[in-house]
């Protein structure tokens, strides 16, 4: 009756070792996204989920301050509050995907014309490919 207890008991250990090694655990901080409770996210976590910065937050030029920036911004064609967007006709489509695509391109190469440098992430697919990432 011992063995199968102490089995059980190893099985359950076991159980739990694979589980929080692997993440599967809610904590404070470590499972955090736009769906979570508030009280499993840190609070930078959650306020960077909840209020992402804007497009237009990832790029700086020298002494322009952020009237400057938000000016030239739309100059090159992105939106006041500081994305890049289009009008959806017809939907969701591929076809408004690859206008999206070369219209945030578009607003790149005008930033960098204009001597802005951009700030943001270039890791992974989508990133490495925007112009301001390849000028690196």
């Amino acid at each position: 009756m011992k063995q199968v207890r102490r089995r059980s008991c190893t099985g359950f250990g076991l159980l739990m070792a694979v589980a929080v090694m692997t993440g599967c655990t809610a904590g404070n901080g470590r499972l955090c996204g736009p769906q979570t409770p508030r009280a499993y996210c840190d609070k930078k976590t959650h306020d960077a989920l909840a209020n992402p910065p804007s497009q237009r937050d990832s790029w700086a030029a020298g002494t322009a301050d952020a009237s400057q920036l938000g000016a030239a911004w739309v100059a090159c064609g992105g939106m006041a509050n500081g994305n890049v967007g289009i009008d959806q006709q017809g939907g969701n489509g591929p076809e408004t995907v690859q206008r999206l695509t070369r219209k945030n391109d578009d607003v790149q190469r005008c930033m960098m014309q204009k001597g802005y440098r951009y700030t943001g992430s270039c890791s992974g697919d989508i990133a490495s490919r925007f112009p301001a990432c390849q000028s690196r």
